[in-house]
């Protein structure tokens, strides 16, 4: 789908989602599902968000440019969100388009998309905070991708990045079952997306505890942070005066507090 305007103040907020489930392999049952329920979450909350569902490597290439060009020259925020299959080889995170045939190792890094390739999108634009959601599913999914780790590996968020995975990083993620219609940290991100008044790491805190709790501890989530200031998906009202800089601030973002400055 196209990006959809957003009306939003102050920072553009600009979101790619990305759900892949029909793949010839292995599909997924509920990774479109998750995609397209995130999306509608942050299109309410500001995001000009492009959604898209069971793609090929050039149509998510295609989609990444299309966001780092509807970013480019604005500071804005980026958030990249992909539910589907990802691997990793050699230490570094693949993301799988649905039209994916793995035959070896080889074939990951020829037809799988590199994270960084989001990330280094992000930077070139460049924004002023990146976001980057992980709900990749599934062990090894193909097997004939030889020897790979376990899960997805551990990437330290470059500066200004929230970085956020569905489960820690070396274990895998629950697609969750057919009659909940997503799987578990998706069903919960959109839930703890409508509350506000909290900062991320608030958000994804609770996610992380309803995701471990709903689980029994099978899947516990895990976020890296190098954020200079606080964000909030939903601006906290807390006072006319409070409201009134944060909106001046743009889009949730406030910088951190000098803490020698008077009150």
């Amino acid at each position: 789908a196209p990006l959809a305007s957003a009306a939003t103040a102050g920072t553009p907020r600009v979101a790619l989602v990305v759900g892949n489930g029909r793949y010839d392999q292995v599909p997924l049952r509920n990774a479109v599902n998750d995609a397209v329920a995130v999306g509608r979450a942050l299109g309410g909350l500001g995001f000009a968000v492009d959604t898209l569902t069971d793609a090929s490597r050039p149509e998510m290439e295609a989609a990444i440019a299309r966001t780092a060009l509807a970013l480019r020259g604005r500071g804005g925020v980026g958030l990249f969100y992909f539910a589907g299959h990802g691997m990793q080889i050699d230490w570094r995170n693949y993301l799988l388009p649905v039209d994916v045939r793995i035959e070896g190792a080889e074939g990951v890094l020829r037809h799988g998309l590199d994270v960084e390739r989001v990330l280094d999108a992000f930077k070139s634009a460049p924004t002023r905070m990146n976001i980057v959601v992980l709900d990749a599913f599934r062990n090894h999914p193909f097997a004939a991708a030889g020897p790979s780790g376990r899960g997805l590996a551990q990437m330290d968020a470059p500066a200004g990045t929230f970085l956020a995975y569905a489960t820690a990083p070396g274990n895998v993620a629950e697609d969750g079952s057919a009659s909940s219609g997503n799987g578990p940290y998706a069903q919960f991100l959109v839930q703890e997306l409508q509350r506000g008044e909290a900062r991320i790491e608030d958000v994804f805190k609770r996610v992380r505890f309803a995701v471990r709790r709903h689980t029994q501890g099978r899947q516990v989530p895990w976020e890296s942070s190098s954020l200079r200031g606080d964000f909030y998906f939903m601006t906290p009202v807390a006072g006319a005066a409070q409201l009134s800089r944060r909106e001046e601030e743009g889009a949730g973002i406030r910088a951190p507090r000098d803490e020698g400055a008077g009150r």
